[in-house]
């Protein structure tokens, strides 16, 4: 067949007519002039028996001998192109076909990777985690919603097989007859449907997770701009709750103190009974007797303290560290103006000429000033109204006058504006010594009353308190403030010094001193009442163990964690795990690894004997901050 078409082409432009042999059979062409789409195998055979004359026997046209030649010879080419364009196909196909079944170095090949993919993402489990389904049950139905053509009515995964042979011109058929190239061609395209559709099945189902995880990530989007959004909320939730828990905390510790009190009580009327009880010597008949009896009556006189150096007795003029919670009180107090105080007010003539004065009252205005502009802040909840009423007070003391014409009245103004700290820098001995000793007295017995006020039954504390945040107790005269009698029957000499204390305190006072003096003064005394009655939350301390001692004794250091630095010298109460005081720690220092305490007492002789079996990390620990 090449032959004749190698023979066909070369001569096309030289010959003018085809002669046929005489023996040959006449053939009908019409159907290859005429372009037909295919050329049979019987015209093909025929036309290979052909024999052509060398010369024509008479010429053609041209337009006809110039178009039947060409276009023979580009059908035939044509044919033999789209057999060659399906041969490379089929062979792609097949690549594409060995690359998604086989498997590359011993692991699993694609259709697998991605059917297994489908199976772990379609178990109930992960369907559940998804939000999908609510029920094992529901996996079934979702599984053949998701990817039908990939699971059987029972939800099972079908693994699609790309095994459907690709047949070639040739093979045979499923009837038994052989594929030509239209069969082969057609054939070929059922097999790459079937094949794309096992792939679009399984991307269907990657399209359908995806929507789904796309889906459930953005409901979790939406879910945590709303947790975002309600976050603020929460944790002003959290802080009120907090409060709550530190007051509850609080009031737990005050019903410590009262049980402690009250079994105090009962230990010692025991140990009285048994006392009575077992300590007789013999039993005696006396003769019955008309004997008036009573209680001694407590010393009327007042209390003189024993030594120069005493304030009051039981209490010692030394220095007394104050909590810093006092601080805006006994400020206030030093703020009083020196004509209120009665040991300088006869002093008034003593302060310097005008200039000096001038330059006294304008340094007191800027202190004030520089004060009234400080934002108002309360170490404690409970005294946050007796620091506004004490900024009040230096209002009102900034708003004085200090202009006069005479020097004796300019000294009188001066004197109501001019506090103890401004009288430390007189250069007049006679002025500025008084004040020293007036300043260092009222430090020593600020500390001396809130030490005395900590002393009294808790029980009795507590009401006083009460009474002075409602502002209802007469805090000028505590020989009126309810319960006296009784914290007199538990301690005399104590409550003697407290009733002594507090009247020198407002001794200090001038007879004609101002209203702003006086109420610094029992603002101090309610703040004190206040401190020694209910402690601050947020001076309560917890925290546990860091490390365990092998020896648990007195002395021993130890390392601790706790929520907030306490003050050197702070006890700290060791619980075990039935809520029992075992032992007591005393805070050292601080320093980057914690907290270091030593042992101060030991409660339970099992924990000295044998720490390991009672000491762990959990235990808790608790205390006060009084620094």
């Amino acid at each position: 067949m090449s032959d004749i078409l190698n023979r066909f082409t070369a001569n096309a432009t030289e010959f003018t007519e085809v002669k046929l042999a005489a023996d040959a059979p006449l053939l009908d062409l019409s159907g290859a002039v005429q372009m037909e789409p295919t050329i049979s195998a019987g015209t093909l055979a025929a036309l290979a028996g052909l024999q052509f004359e060398a010369q024509p026997k008479e010429p053609l046209t041209d337009p006809v001998f110039s178009k039947a030649p060409t276009t023979g010879k580009g059908m035939l080419s044509h044919v033999e192109l789209i057999r060659d364009s399906f041969l490379n196909v089929r062979r792609d196909l097949l690549d594409l076909r060995d690359k998604a079944n086989a498997r590359q170095n011993q692991a699993r090949s694609l259709i697998d990777r991605l059917c297994d993919f489908l199976d772990d993402y379609l178990k109930p489990e992960e369907l559940r985690r998804l939000g999908v389904i609510d029920d094992d049950s529901q996996a079934r139905p979702f599984r053949l919603l998701v990817a039908p053509d990939l699971h059987s009515t029972e939800g099972v995964l079908l693994r699609p097989k790309l095994d459907l042979a690709i047949p070639r011109p040739g093979d045979t058929g499923p009837d038994g007859t052989a594929h030509n190239d239209e069969s082969a061609l057609f054939a070929a395209g059922k097999v790459v449907a079937d094949d794309i559709r096992k792939i679009e099945a399984l991307r269907g189902a990657l399209t359908t997770l995806r929507r789904r995880h796309q889906q459930a990530l953005e409901d979790l989007r939406a879910r945590l701009a709303a947790l975002e959004a309600d976050i603020p909320g929460e944790i002003r939730t959290l802080d009120v709750r907090e409060r709550e828990r530190t007051e509850a905390l609080d009031d737990y510790a005050v019903a410590q103190r009262l049980l402690a009190e009250h079994w105090r009580e009962i230990e010692a009327a025991y140990a009285e009974r048994k006392r009575v009880i077992e300590s007789h010597r013999g039993l005696f008949y006396v003769k019955v007797r008309e004997t008036p009896l009573g209680r001694t009556l407590p010393d009327p006189l007042d209390l003189r303290p024993s030594s120069p150096d005493d304030l009051v007795p039981g209490c010692a003029n030394r220095d007394t560290a104050l909590p810093a919670a006092l601080g805006p009180f006994i400020e206030a107090v030093y703020d009083i103006p020196a004509g209120d105080w009665a040991s300088l007010r006869p002093l008034g003539h003593l302060l310097p000429g005008r200039a000096i004065l001038a330059g006294l009252v304008d340094t007191r205005r800027q202190k004030l000033t520089l004060r009234l502009n400080r934002a108002l802040t309360a170490e404690t909840p409970v005294l946050t109204s007796l620091v506004q009423q004490n900024h009040a007070l230096v209002r009102e003391v900034a708003a004085r006058p200090f202009n006069a014409g005479a020097l004796s009245e300019l000294q009188r103004q001066g004197s109501a504006i001019l506090a103890l700290d401004d009288l430390l820098a007189i250069p007049s001995p006679l002025l500025r010594d008084p004040a020293r000793a007036l300043h260092q007295r009222l430090d020593a017995a600020a500390g001396c009353l809130l030490a005395r006020l900590r002393t009294i039954a808790p029980s009795i504390r507590l009401q006083w308190s009460t009474l002075a945040e409602a502002n209802r107790l007469a805090v000028e005269t505590p020989e009126r403030w309810p319960g006296i009698a009784d914290a007199e029957e538990r301690d005399f000499n104590g409550i003697r010094t407290l009733v002594e204390l507090v009247a020198w305190w407002f001794r200090q006072l001038d007879s004609d001193a101002s209203g702003v003096a006086r109420t610094a003064m029992r603002n101090l005394v309610r703040a004190c009442l206040l401190l020694a009655a209910s402690d601050d939350p947020r001076q309560l301390i917890q925290g546990s163990l860091k490390t365990i001692p092998g020896r648990f004794r007195l002395g021993e250091a130890l390392r601790l964690t706790l929520n907030r630095e306490a003050a050197p010298g702070t006890l700290l109460q060791l619980f075990d795990d039935s809520q029992r005081v075992i032992a007591t720690l005393r805070v050292d220092d601080h320093d980057d690894q914690g907290t270091v305490a030593s042992v101060a007492t030991i409660l339970d002789p099992e924990v000295e004997r044998n720490p390991g079996a009672v000491l762990n990390t959990a235990l808790r620990i608790s205390g006060l901050n009084r620094g």
